[in-house]
């Protein structure tokens, strides 16, 4: 049972009240109707940051899911892990990725994604990335990726939190794949 309980359906403006009868990817999530208690202002461009970030294309399907597996892992995010695990083994990521991403060892991944997953360790547990990783990042990604990369880390970073604030349950089934 969650700490903060879901809203109730008769208290939900017009926009979220279609949203619950016609998911845009199949379902509502748990973590999407506990963030329908913000007020519509807040809801509407997080729930649209969150659509850009399942919809991006800029990273290919394995680095896209490693990426938000380590935001995941260094969020100790289990509802995240649970849905973007299954996510990420279509992708192609391995066991050994897994335990790579959970660890913060990317030696075992190209340099591009080494880049990119310092990248991501850095403004997750330090906010502000040191100018050396910066400049790695910066020889793989242009600016718009880089600020795109950015947007991507804060907007898992973020559903992990309204996950974790509101102890909300996992749902039954993880998601495998976006529709």
């Amino acid at each position: 049972m969650p700490r903060i309980p879901y809203p109730k359906p008769e208290t939900l403006s017009q926009a979220k009240s279609d949203i619950i009868a016609n998911p845009p990817v199949g379902r509502v999530l748990n973590v999407s109707r506990m963030a329908m208690h913000a007020p519509d202002m807040f809801w509407w461009p997080q729930r649209e940051l969150g659509m850009a970030a399942v919809r991006t294309q800029t990273f290919e399907p394995k680095l896209k899911e490693s990426i938000v597996l380590r935001v995941a892992y260094m969020s100790n995010s289990d509802y995240e892990l649970h849905h973007h695990k299954a996510l990420a083994e279509n992708a192609g990521v391995t066991e050994a990725m897994f335990e790579a991403l959970r660890v913060g060892d990317f030696s075992s991944f190209t340099p591009r994604e080494r880049a990119v997953l310092e990248f991501v360790t850095e403004v997750v547990r330090d906010v502000s990335p040191r100018e050396e990783t910066i400049a790695a990042v910066r020889e793989y990604l242009p600016n718009e990726q880089l600020f795109e990369l950015i947007f991507f880390i804060g907007s898992y970073m973020m559903t992990a939190r309204v996950a974790a604030v509101s102890g909300l349950e996992l749902d039954e089934e993880p998601v495998r794949a976006w529709r």
